[in-house]
């Protein structure tokens, strides 16, 4: 949300001759989206990986692989929402602070405005990949051996 919001900066009445910066604009917002996909799915897999043994207990104790994907995929959705809704609020803060704050130093150079179609775009993006990232290790971590789960040690990085 934050990347859309300052994306949404956009310069006034631009010369024909600088019209090539909402193209470097729009390449840099697909090389940080690209970016940020890859970082969330491999977050969601570090996460899911480092319960494997919690998720052995689980198993050891009876509940099914259903069950166990059923929670980490809730878990998954449930970040993904909450991080949405408060990039939604950090936007609104940030459009707020260059409108206000800096409108003496920015004033008649940029104006900002927010994109709001494009909400709904970052919102599936953000969950979507999210669910992707979870949906691969939740899935091993299901069908791993109870008993292989359960000897895995924990490594202290301290």
């Amino acid at each position: 949300m934050l990347i859309l919001t300052l994306a949404g900066i956009r310069y006034k009445e631009l010369p024909l001759q600088l019209k090539f910066i909402d193209v470097v604009m729009s390449l840099l917002l697909l090389v940080v989206l690209t970016v940020s996909f890859i970082y969330v799915i491999m977050a969601r897999y570090a996460a899911v990986l480092e319960r494997t043994q919690d998720i052995g207990i689980f198993r050891f104790l009876g509940a099914s692989s259903a069950y166990i994907f059923n929670l980490l995929f809730q878990e998954s959705l449930i970040i993904a929402i909450s991080g949405t809704t408060v990039g939604i609020a950090m936007a609104y803060g940030i459009k707020c602070f260059m409108n206000h704050a800096l409108a003496g130093i920015l004033a008649g150079i940029l104006t900002q405005v927010t994109v709001y179609k494009w909400w709904p775009i970052a919102a599936v993006i953000a969950v979507v990949s999210d669910v992707l990232g979870a949906i691969l290790p939740s899935w091993r971590a299901v069908n791993q051996d109870v008993i292989q789960a359960l000897s895995q040690k924990e490594t202290d990085t301290n």
